[in-house]
């Protein structure tokens, strides 16, 4: 079995990785890169058949989990390559679609299903569902010609799903020859590039500052992390308010089919559905109103929000501000930004509403990725003959972190 890391040895995101066994391939992944801009056509790594489809070689391509970094390319793949992914993953991008671009229809001929091996010709895959900020996310242990290579994607064990890394590197998978592991936190010398910090540490802060807000709580994340849509609703409650959704994030809650995530209903009466204008005119447009007649219970108007103000904690973006400048609902407002820092800086228009409405904004944030302690913790439970890494801008860190460790180049074929 040999292995070639066409995009993300050297930097993070873009993950594609081709693995060849017996003379028959499989792809683990086909992330777009970061650094793309949104309009931009990124062409498909150099794997025969991908595109085209005519190489029966190609037995697969096989997505971790949903952020467009690893499957943000897969619109490209010829219809006839096997696609395989989580079933909540796959269900999350579908529903997303109708939303944003940050979604996809796709037709996956399987799905992952955790430490359920399935096979694709030579190669045996068992899925290890992972504790990720994107939801049904999972790690791959590919084995071929009795070689065992574990593929982590991305993984952390910080996260309100920490007990699956704690599963993991108590129970991991033996006689590994190649761990491919993300370090996309780690710094030259392998030292950390952030603070370590966790999903119960921004629980704890979103609490005290919901409640020393006078007004609504506007709170910036990402839909798709289910992680901390679960962390700002229990934050609400423990501060004594309603939940307030908008209808993307709200559909994208029902679509994991786990009844312990919030989401509309009476199962729920703390969780409450604002539809943006952008959003109503979606669905009008598409002439697809069950989408909004499922949240008609648990529905917030603008005369709502001026009125409840005090008590809402706000999923906000700043395609809604206008709508809720002109709802009179402000009074006393903060901001809370529950992304990335990074990305606050090229969100102009959340910027200039700030400034127009002279809002605090406070972050409250910890991120989807290993910090240096859990790689360690995982190499050395595993104990694998080699570590290389990817999804890094610093892949020589990992020399001060762990050992033995291989470096390779994009595009380079080395054996596992």
């Amino acid at each position: 079995m040999k292995v070639c890391i066409h995009r993300g040895a050297r930097e993070i995101g873009g993950n594609c990785v081709e693995v060849e066994a017996q003379g028959v391939r499989i792809v683990l992944d086909v992330g777009r890169p970061l650094d793309a801009v949104l309009d931009e056509e990124v062409p498909l790594p150099p794997v025969a058949g991908l595109s085209a489809g005519d190489d029966r070689s190609l037995a697969g391509v096989i997505i971790s989990h949903s952020h467009q970094d690893h499957w943000g390319l897969a619109r490209q793949i010829a219809p006839d390559v096997p696609l395989f992914m989580g079933a909540a993953a796959h269900r999350i991008l579908q529903e997303a679609a109708f939303f944003s671009p940050a979604g996809a229809d796709m037709n996956p001929a399987g799905f992952l299903l955790d430490r359920q091996p399935f096979q694709l010709g030579p190669f045996r895959i068992t899925p290890y569902l992972v504790d990720h900020s994107a939801f049904d996310a999972y790690a791959l242990l590919v084995e071929a010609d009795g070689r065992r290579l574990f593929y982590t994607g991305d993984y952390r064990g910080h996260g309100r799903k920490s007990a699956l890394f704690a599963r993991l590197v108590r129970n991991p998978p033996q006689d590994i020859d190649v761990v491919l592991t993300e370090g996309t936190l780690l710094d030259a010398q392998g030292a950390a590039t952030r603070t370590p910090n966790d999903e119960r540490s921004v629980e704890q802060t979103c609490v005290r500052l919901f409640k020393a807000t006078p007004g609504m709580a506007l709170v910036v994340y990402s839909a798709q992390n289910i992680d901390r849509l679960v962390t700002l609703y229990r934050a609400a409650l423990r501060a004594d308010r309603n939940f307030v959704m908008d209808l993307y994030t709200a559909t994208l809650a029902r679509a994991t089919d786990q009844a312990s995530i919030p989401r509309p209903g009476p199962d729920w009466p703390r969780v409450k559905v604002f539809v943006p204008r952008r959003q109503r005119l979606a669905v009008k447009n598409a002439a697809e109103f069950e989408r909004v007649q499922w949240v008609r219970q648990s529905r917030l108007y603008p005369e709502d929000l001026a009125q409840q103000k005090e008590r809402l904690v706000m999923t906000f973006r700043g395609s809604m501000a206008r709508e809720l400048e002109e709802a009179g609902c402000l009074a006393g407002a903060a901001i809370v930004w529950s992304l990335w820092p990074g990305y606050l800086q090229t969100d102009q228009r959340l910027q200039a509403f700030q400034a127009r409405q002279a809002l605090p904004l406070v972050h409250a944030h910890c991120s989807g990725h290993a910090y240096p302690l859990d790689i360690q913790r995982l190499v050395q439970a595993m104990q694998p003959k080699r570590i290389v890494p990817m999804h890094t801008a610093a892949p020589a860190g990992f020399r001060n972190l762990v050992a033995p460790v291989d470096l390779h180049n994009d595009g380079e074929w080395w054996p596992v």
